[in-house]
Order: structure tokens, then C-alpha cells, then sequence
């Protein structure tokens, strides 16, 4: 599925020259995947609620074989061709969506390398510019390619410029040189040829007085640690509110309960279901929190879409039933 990452990445690309704002072209690209790949997560979803029908006929089954499990067996083929449902049914819309999330994060983390080192490369070339026009805003947030936190900087920092790849900085600075923006492209032959230029260019131009009160954090709040374990500050330029982290994983609890809801489950897979939304909570936590809001935001909007489809496919599965129902009163 490798073929994933620059798929996505190129499409992106693509709509960001239609629509030429980033936060948007975020948008309408997660609206798009997810239109994609609804015929399967309709599938996957009608194949889920008649599993859950079938569970009182399941139980009673496992009841009465639970001495000869080779019968049992035979007795739940025979259930499943009957009420035509499959255990895997709904398996592979879940597969899939982990590979085009995995997708994701690597487009918009190879996307947000991209325009990090533009922006740097940019300001460090012309230091007269006002950087915060160089960055790409989104309502409360200064800069899309850094977290959504008062606990990020807007500009890029030091540790962010050492996470980028070094092709990543040759491909950029050739294009910027390319169109005049800087006077020569990089040509890093390895990761320590590119340290060496962070060491000796980037670290001392972000420690002057041009670029150090961007990324600044205010006195008294540098610093700081809880129990002496996590060391965090607050910037007066800080990148956002955290707001996208608290949306990601209110939508993510509300999602996983809607779900839980819909579907009828015995003790023990109500406490596997329980164990999967502590683990997608905290995957929402962990991901948009610490990487680019422009993730943070495709996670989120993911989030909401898949609670209107859930809704949406729920009240399309009940309609078609009272339809069966009634057409099975009048003998069609």
C-alpha cells in the first residue's frame, strides 16, 4: 500500500492549486477520501447490524453446543448462509481506513516539511519580510504545519528544522532557487552534511534578534515542567489552543459510543470495544497533538464525516427495513 503516501501527497497538491488555501483543500480532500471509500463502509456497516441481529441466535447456539465446538462450528456456517452475514464482513473498511490514515499522516508530514523549510529559507534569505505572512493561518491558528498549542512555536523551531529529512531540504531549496526566492540551492549529500548546516546556519540565525522573539517563550513560563518529568513552555507567538486535540477526541469518544450504541454486544466484546476507544482516544491525543495541525484538522473532519455517515447509514438501514417489512405484510 506504499503507493499510497505519494498518491495522496500529489493529490493534495493537486486540489491546493485549485483551491490555493490549504485549510480548505484539508477539508474538501478528507470529504473526498471519505466519499470514496463509502460504498465499502456501507457494506461494512450493514454487515455489522445483522451480525448484531443474529447475536440471541449465536448465544443460543453456543449454548447449546458447548461441549462439541466441531458442531458449534457447523451450526454458525449454517446460521451465517442463512441470515447472510460474514464474521469479516466489516473487517476490511476498517483495514483500509488505517492504511489511508498511516497515508495521511506521512502526506501531511512530508507536505508540512515542505513548507517549513520554504518558510525558513524564505525569512533567512529575507530578513526584512514580516515572517507571520510567510505562514499558513487558520482562524485560531497561526501556522497549519506546526501542533495546534500554546506549547508550539508558529515559526519553525529548532527541533522542528532537525526532524526534516535532508532531501526534503534539497528538493525545496532547488525549487526556491528556481523561481529567485534564494540565490543557490542546498545540496545535502547526507543526513550529517545537513546537521552541520543547522548547526552553523540555522541555530545561530534562529538565535538573533530577527528571528529569537518568534519563537521566544514568555518570561516565566519557559521552562517548566510537571513532577519534574515534561518540560514545556508557553510562547507569546504560540501556534494555537489546543482546540484541535479536545475536538479529536470529543469526536472520537462520541464516534466509538455511537457505534457501541448501534450495535448489540455480550460483556465481552463490550470490554474489547471499551479497550479500542481508550486506545483511539489516546491515538487522537497523542497524533494531533504533537504533530502538524494540518493532521490534526484531517483527523478531526475524518471524525465528524464518519459520525454523520454512521447516523445517515442508520436511519437508511432502519428505512429499508420498515420497506421489507411491510412489503413481507402484504405478501410481495
Amino acid at each position: 500500500m506504499n503507493f499510497l503516501n505519494p498518491l495522496l501527497l500529489a493529490l493534495i497538491k493537486g486540489l491546493q492549486v485549485v483551491i490555493n488555501n490549504y485549510a480548505i483543500t484539508i477539508i474538501v480532500f478528507t470529504v473526498l477520501i471519505k466519499l470514496l471509500i463509502m460504498p465499502l463502509n456501507l457494506k461494512s456497516r450493514r454487515s455489522t447490524m445483522r451480525m448484531s441481529s443474529v447475536q440471541p441466535q449465536m448465544k443460543a447456539l453456543q449454548e447449546k453446543y458447548k461441549d462439541d465446538q466441531e458442531k458449534l462450528n457447523q451450526k454458525l456456517q449454517e446460521l451465517y448462509r442463512k441470515e447472510g452475514v460474514s464474521p469479516m464482513g466489516g473487517c476490511l473498511p476498517m483495514i483500509l481506513s488505517m492504511f489511508v490514515l498511516f497515508a495521511m499522516f506521512y502526506a501531511m508530514r512530508t507536505f508540512a516539511n515542505e513548507q517549513l523549510v520554504t518558510q525558513f529559507l524564505t525569512f533567512y534569505h529575507h530578513p526584512e519580510i514580516d515572517p507571520t505572512t510567510l505562514a499558513d493561518s487558520f482562524l485560531w491558528i497561526r501556522n497549519l504545519w506546526m501542533p495546534d498549542s500554546p506549547f508550539a512555536t508558529s515559526l519553525p523551531d529548532l527541533q522542528s528544522m532537525q526532524m526534516i529529512e535532508f532531501e526534503v531540504w534539497n528538493d525545496v531549496s532547488a525549487k526556491l532557487a528556481a523561481s529567485g526566492v534564494i540565490p543557490q540551492a542546498l545540496e545535502f549529500a547526507n543526513r550529517d552534511a545537513m546537521m552541520t548546516y543547522i548547526n552553523e546556519t540555522v541555530a545561530p540565525f534562529m538565535a538573533s534578534d530577527v528571528y529569537a522573539p518568534y519563537v521566544a517563550p514568555i518570561t516565566g513560563l519557559g521552562n517548566m515542567n510537571i513532577l519534574g518529568l515534561i518540560r514545556f513552555s508557553i510562547y507569546k507567538f504560540g501556534n494555537g489552543w489546543f482546540v484541535l486535540p479536545i475536538l479529536s477526541i470529543l469526536s472520537q469518544l462520541f464516534m466509538q459510543k455511537l457505534t457501541m450504541k448501534q450495535q448489540q454486544m455480550d460483556m465481552s466484546q463490550q470490554g474489547s470495544q471499551k479497550m479500542m476507544l481508550y486506545m483511539m482516544t489516546f491515538m487522537s491525543l497523542y497524533f494531533c497533538a504533537i504533530y502538524n495541525s494540518a493532521f490534526a484538522l484531517y483527523w478531526v473532519v475524518s471524525n465528524i464525516y464518519a459520525i454523520v455517515e454512521q447516523v445517515m447509514f442508520d436511519k437508511y438501514f432502519k428505512a429499508q427495513d420498515r420497506k421489507s417489512a411491510k412489503a413481507e405484510e402484504v405478501g410481495i
